[in-house]
């Protein structure tokens, strides 16, 4: 970090001809202790300090007397290429708290005071405490500590496993603790050397444990245990060097797990790299570390993954007239991104397709039988075939299955192409109606038949009628559910008859005197705005206020752009049912798929990716198969995808933060009160690090 990132930027100047009077009009302006003295032509001629003026007053000085005979000329300056380190080392060795920032025209451009170098030396402790304690509770093997009197102060959730502690209480003595590692603790509080590996079976688990002496300015106050577990890799175990530190294990298992293995941080710079990755690229490891990735390796297409939080999973790419698969996936610290990896197979991957080919067939299989079950009950889909995890589609999973278990009617929203029959089929297929699925699009039926087909007709009911009179699709829906697809579109007459069939749950087929009991899970769907179609005088209110009830709003794909990846795939698995011989997208393709706003949705992504499989002829989807208007994102203003079904209540960016921080707020005095003021307990049970609960506490006043 450099001094024109951190330095202040915003400060007063003098001129070597000001006064006392303006001098110290100046120093009410700003907290510092020293202001930048210039000439007439903007040049830097010294600095000017409170202390002096203080003086100069004291002795008698005017306040029209002018500054020039106080300024300090030729005074410690800094640069702002100089790092923090080395700004540190100039103050510390002239004993200054401040000095002045120059550029290469010597013109003043910034200040910098001890006092700032202290703030951000702090911020990096601090961020280096989240990340340990990250590491802390995620290592792979047990770690805790305890005081002198055998109390353990500290232990991670693999230790806590090990010893089989009775209580989620992290506080315990030395009864919690296993005669044996008791025995070696005792050996190394008395003689406060570090003590020698030993093999353990401790509660069905083969454990190597090692003992080490914790000193605070030279005295012992504690022991640091460290048990590793055995149990299935005692073979690994026993290729690892003993005597090098647990990080360099961890390195060895990750050497080990993957073929090839890359980090990098939340500003793409490479933190680590192993054997497997250097080996593909012929490169060394040391050459790499600090290296930005998109200038070393810009196919991997990392930065995509850090700036939308979007996983990339087994994605083709040829790397050095290499057949490789790519997975790249985020890691966050609760929900902020810092950092990414990327893991690359590369061997083995014959043997690994013949073991897909026999998953495909099983899957086949399975397809078929679902496909059995699903048309039986006349549909096409179940709520599993609506495809991602993002937050807000698992919401509207989430109330659609909810939706399945009422006959309460269910209101469908969301632009074309989102996926609205496939949630209508999935509600009913999650339901426990036991009659068929029938969809009705309104927008398609001619006027003049829309009374017939939902209500069916009377033999001789009109001209033309069927012998024996037909069904109409609420009677064919009886003990099932009736889909009312494009209901923006219905016209207001049958809009009428329709209110009158959900409101007194029964109809007449047309010319019959026969009433039928209604018994209908009734599902409505739309891509317009029923509430303006209400003002337009193009929708009947009452009809909106009886459909409703259950209202699903289905999210845009824009909107959850990291689902694009598994859509992709499922997509791809559909295709090669219909009879294509896909193997997968590009990792390229897929990136510039990221980088589109779809405004077709769904629908546009499935049209998409079939016209690219039409045209591959190497079995991938590539870059050169998607169109061009695939080629930049769509730059548009936000308020151009205004979702057209506003929310009933729509709260303001300041009241929902608000509301957010009350909620937050609440959730820390719960965990809290639950872990009886523990506050390692509570972060735990928060999921967030003991450093950003104390930030939380903090910023809530909870003591």
């Amino acid at each position: 970090m450099l001094m024109q990132d951190v330095m202040t930027k915003v400060f007063p100047i003098c001129r070597n001809t000001d006064t006392i009077q303006q001098a110290l009009e100046n120093f009410a302006l700003t907290k510092l202790h020293i202001i930048p003295v210039v000439l007439s032509n903007g040049q830097f001629c010294g600095i000017l300090t409170k202390n002096r003026l203080i003086q100069a007053l004291a002795s008698g000085y005017v306040f029209e007397h002018s500054i020039s005979s106080f300024i300090i000329e030729k005074p410690i300056c800094l640069s702002p290429e100089n790092t923090i380190p080395e700004t540190r080392t100039i103050l510390l060795e002239n004993q200054i708290g401040h000095a002045p920032v120059l550029n290469d025209k010597k013109e003043p451009v910034g200040i910098m005071s001890t006092s700032e170098i202290l703030y951000l030396y702090d911020k990096v402790y601090d961020r280096m405490e989240t990340e340990l304690e990250l590491i802390f509770q995620n290592l792979n093997f047990g770690l805790f500590s305890v005081d002198k009197n055998l109390n353990i102060i500290s232990i991670n959730p693999m230790a806590h496993l090990f010893l089989q502690l009775s209580s989620d209480n992290y506080t315990f003595g030395k009864r919690e603790i296993d005669e044996p590692i008791l025995t070696l603790l005792n050996g190394i509080l008395l003689n406060q050397e570090t003590g020698t590996k030993t093999k353990l079976q401790l509660n069905n688990h083969s454990l190597y444990v090692k003992c080490y002496p914790i000193l605070e300015n030279n005295e012992l106050v504690g022991s640091m245990v460290l048990m590793e577990d055995m149990t299935m890799l005692e073979e690994t175990v026993k290729e690892l060097e003993f005597s090098k530190e647990w990080e360099d294990k961890l390195r060895s298992v990750v050497e080990l797990a993957y073929d090839g293995i890359i980090l990098v941080d939340e500003q793409l710079k490479i933190t680590m790299a192993n054997k497997g990755f250097c080996d593909l690229y012929e490169m060394d490891e040391k050459a790499l570390l600090g290296n930005s990735i998109i200038k070393t390796f810009p196919e991997l297409d990392i930065e995509e993954t850090l700036r939308m939080g979007v996983k990339m999973i087994n994605v083709p790419k040829l790397i050095r007239d290499t057949q490789s698969l790519i997975t790249v996936l985020p890691i966050k610290d609760g929900e902020v991104i810092v950092g990414a990896i990327c893991k690359i197979t590369y061997q083995g991957l014959t043997q690994l397709q013949t073991a897909l080919q026999k998953v495909s067939k099983l899957e086949q299989q399975l397809s078929y039988y679902q496909n059995e079950l699903k048309e039986i009950r006349g549909t096409k889909y179940s709520l599993a075939d609506i495809v991602g995890e993002s937050e807000s589609i698992r919401q509207a999973k989430k109330e659609a299955l909810a939706a399945s278990r009422s006959r309460s009617t269910v209101l469908l929203l969301g632009e074309s192409g989102t996926g609205k029959e496939l949630f209508a089929h999935g509600i009913h297929a999650a339901s426990q109606q036991t009659g068929m699925f029938v969809q009705v699009n309104c927008a398609a039926i001619p006027s003049e038949l829309l009374e017939s087909e939902f209500f069916g007709y009377a033999e001789g009911s009109f001209t033309g009628a069927k012998k024996g009179g037909k069904k109409g699709k609420l009677e064919m829906a009886q003990n099932g559910t009736l889909f009312l697809d494009e209901i923006g579109d219905m016209p207001l007459q049958l809009q009428t008859k329709l209110l009158r069939v959900l409101q007194e749950k029964e109809f007449e087929p047309v010319g019959s005197n026969r009433i039928i009991q209604l018994d209908t899970k009734i599902i409505a769907a739309t891509n317009k705005n029923l509430e303006k179609l209400i003002s337009e005088g193009k929708f009947r209110e009452d009809l909106y206020y009886r459909l409703n009830i259950m209202r699903i709003e289905i999210p845009p794909l824009r909107e959850r752009m990291e689902d694009i990846p598994d859509i992709v795939n499922s997509i791809i698995t559909e295709l090669n049912r219909s009879g294509f011989q896909l193997s997968g997208i590009t990792h390229s393709a897929l990136t510039r798929l990221l980088n589109y706003d779809w405004p077709g949705n769904i629908r546009e992504l499935q049209n998409l990716l079939e016209r690219a499989a039409n045209l591959t002829q190497d079995h991938y989807i590539k870059v050169v198969q998607l169109p061009n208007p695939l080629s930049t994102r769509v730059q548009q203003n936000t308020d151009e995808h205004v979702r057209p079904f506003p929310s009933p209540k729509t709260l303001s960016q300041d009241s929902f933060i608000s509301s957010m921080e009350r909620t937050e707020k609440e959730l820390i005095l719960t965990a809290l009160r639950e872990a009886n003021g523990n506050k390692a307990q509570a972060s735990r049970s928060l999921g967030i690090s003991r450093t950003w609960l104390y930030a939380k506490m903090k910023k809530y006043q909870l003591t």
